[in-house]
């Protein structure tokens, strides 16, 4: 597959794709770069997955070479990391997790002041050598700090920006799957602390979005009120409440309780949902959209002036005054807060299906790909900020991208009959596959 570097990290199969040697030349010319920042202080984390120990007890021992200070969560989730890398804690921060990809899979996230650095702007590659970034090394050598500290500081920010301090579910029971990932005691504690109980269900599948989830439906049709499944570092959250999901729901229920704090911008990445648009539409709030990829979302909230946004393929919240990333614990809290009114917005998801899926593109020519697309099909508008995104009409639309995190191309196709969605994707998926014969 070969190791991928993107806007999403750095991430392959260990040690086959990602070797140490990889993660060494990342950690180095990472702490280049806080060295340029006159910065000496970096939050480190993990997920759970078996390679993690030794990524992170890599990560740490280049970090302090450079004369960095290593601050140590241990596992932790990418949200918590994210938190503890703002300039007004640490400043910096390194994520070992390969996220939703599958357990043999590993890599590295980088945030520097509360927000993520895509990995293909550090420059770094296997073919980095140690003796150029050796003049670099510092001649201190940096110290690690064990923080046991940051968990709890995470919740209490979190219930006290919600405002649920106060807030008593009286025992509900909600279904909960974390795949034994590193958001598990950070879940059951904001449970705990909103009287909710907590009926842990967790499986082994990394990445919630592709599962079908089908134990936790079993739970909701007998004594759970909701059902919560998190990816392995926790910046995904999917909600179920009982029907047929999409991860676009996770955003929907967060962006109307966003909206109903105040918000009045709202930026999504353009594989999600027309039911975030008419959602945006009915509550009188702006709209706009980006690339897919967590830190295009950011970047675009950020021009558009969004206090709230995500992504709706991954199931991927953002709220800019809380967590310049994803998070998957702030967008569960929210959907809990919001079950009395979960009837009303899913409404709103009720009107579409929306089939995802991703073809081999290892002999695939995107350019290509796109030409061909572009010419043998009706539509009434072309979107190429990111692939091609054809809108068919007002309720239907498909789109065709490379993915950033594997060597495939995701296909999405949405429409409000499931006959046209699945002739749609039957029909491109055939389209993309010719492509690459």
């Amino acid at each position: 597959m070969g190791l991928k570097v993107s806007v999403s990290g750095v991430r392959g199969r260990f040690p086959e794709d990602l070797t140490l040697e990889h993660v060494m030349n990342f950690t180095r010319v990472f702490s280049s770069m806080l060295s340029d920042r006159c910065a000496d202080r970096c939050a480190l984390a993990m997920d759970t997955r078996r390679s993690s120990r030794i990524i992170a007890a890599v990560a740490s021992a280049v970090l302090r070479e450079h004369g960095v200070d290593v601050y140590n969560l241990g596992v932790a989730p990418t949200p918590v990391l994210v938190r503890e890398s703002r300039a007004s804690r640490v400043g910096a921060g390194m994520m070992v997790t390969a996220s939703h990809n599958p357990l043999e899979w590993n890599g590295l996230k980088f945030a520097l002041n509360g927000r993520g650095i895509p990995a293909d702007l550090l420059k770094s590659s296997s073919s980095s050598s140690s003796s150029s970034s050796s003049s670099r090394i510092s001649s201190r050598i940096g110290v690690e700090h064990w923080s046991s500290a940051s968990s709890s500081i995470y919740l209490d920010d979190l219930l006290r920006f919600l405002a649920l301090d106060g807030y008593n579910a009286k025992g509900v029971a909600v279904a909960v799957d974390t795949a034994d990932g590193s958001s598990r005691p950070y879940i059951l504690e904001i449970l705990a602390r909103l009287g909710f109980r907590a009926v842990v269900m967790d499986g082994v599948a990394a990445d919630p979005t592709g599962s079908d989830l089908a134990h936790l439906y079993t739970a909701i049709s007998n004594e759970c009120r909701l059902g919560l499944a998190l990816d392995m570092d926790g910046d995904r959250a999917v909600v179920l409440t009982g029907r047929i999901y999409k991860p676009d729901d996770t955003l929907l229920i967060c962006l109307a309780k966003a909206v109903e704090m105040g918000c009045r911008s709202i930026t999504v990445s353009i594989d999600t949902s027309n039911a975030v648009r008419d959602l945006a539409r009915a509550m009188n709030c702006k709209l706009y959209y980006s690339k897919v990829g967590e830190a295009n979302v950011v970047d675009a909230m950020l021009k558009n002036g969004s206090s709230a946004g995500g992504e709706g393929s991954s199931a991927g919240f953002i709220m800019a005054e809380f967590n310049l990333c994803r998070d998957g614990l702030l967008a569960s809290a929210l959907s809990l807060s919001m079950l009395d009114r979960l009837d009303e917005i899913m409404e709103y998801s009720s009107r579409y299906i929306v089939r995802r899926g991703k073809v081999d593109a290892r002999c695939i020519n995107n350019e290509k790909m796109i030409d061909i697309l572009l010419s043998t099909h009706a539509y009434s508008e072309p979107i190429t900020i990111d692939g091609i995104k054809l809108v068919l009409d007002e309720h239907t639309w498909v789109l065709v991208r490379p993915s950033n995190t594997e060597d495939v191309v995701r296909l999405s196709v949405e429409s409000d009959s499931i006959d046209r969605c699945n002739e749609l994707y039957r029909m491109y998926e055939q389209m993309i596959r010719d492509v690459g014969m």
